[in-house]
């Protein structure tokens, strides 16, 4: 999803993970053939098509509050790579719009034309692998665009977030030291849908 762009040169250590990821999932699909990659229906938007689907490489990073006794989400860090080619085509962290909007997904840092969009959370549903180890699946909705409709993130109505792993917060037990930062690794699956009127 970044053809074209000087800044889509592939980080080894993230495409080598993402490489291990797919093989994970093709071993998991020739086991159950029913098994598939789309989010569950609850999380399905309406009145919408997918525009593209990214796989997310990074961590989520979490806080100790010694106060209240437990890690609170700072923000995640993650390259997101096109799921068909593999290419590095954007970036995921949070951005408070002024909107109610936090968690964004932009293009990559000098990438023409830039676009961006931030949403908020409109749905959460536990993942298929357990909520323990893997944070939940959600949808969310637009609440600020950069870009046209044209450009990579411009025209976003709604991001999902499906086929998580990893990324849950240190048992709360572990929040010993006020303020100290825990990086979680985690990978995702997001897909980027548009209004279907967008053509």
């Amino acid at each position: 999803c970044c053809a074209g762009s000087e800044a889509c040169d592939d980080d080894e250590v993230a495409v080598l993970h993402l490489r291990r990821m797919r093989a994970s999932e093709s071993l998991e699909s020739s086991a159950n053939p029913h098994r598939s990659p789309s989010a569950p229906i609850p999380l399905q938007p309406a009145s919408v098509k997918t525009k593209f689907v990214t796989r997310a490489v990074g961590t989520q990073n979490y806080r100790c509050d010694v106060q209240a006794g437990a890690w609170v989400l700072v923000e995640p860090e993650a390259d997101l790579f096109d799921s068909e080619t593999g290419s590095k085509c954007g970036v995921h962290f949070f951005r408070d719009d002024g909107q109610g909007g936090r968690a964004t997904w932009a293009s990559l840092p000098g990438a023409e034309p830039a676009s961006s969009v931030t949403v908020k959370v409109d749905r959460k549903e536990p993942s298929p692998g357990g909520s323990d180890r893997n944070i939940d699946w959600l949808l969310t909705n637009t609440t600020s665009n950069v870009g046209g409709p044209w450009t990579l993130f411009g025209g976003i109505s709604n991001v999902v977030r499906a086929n998580t792993t990893s990324g849950v917060a240190p048992p709360a037990g572990e929040c010993q030291h006020d303020a100290e930062i825990v990086k979680v690794p985690y990978t995702a699956v997001y897909r980027f849908y548009e209004p279907l009127q967008h053509q």
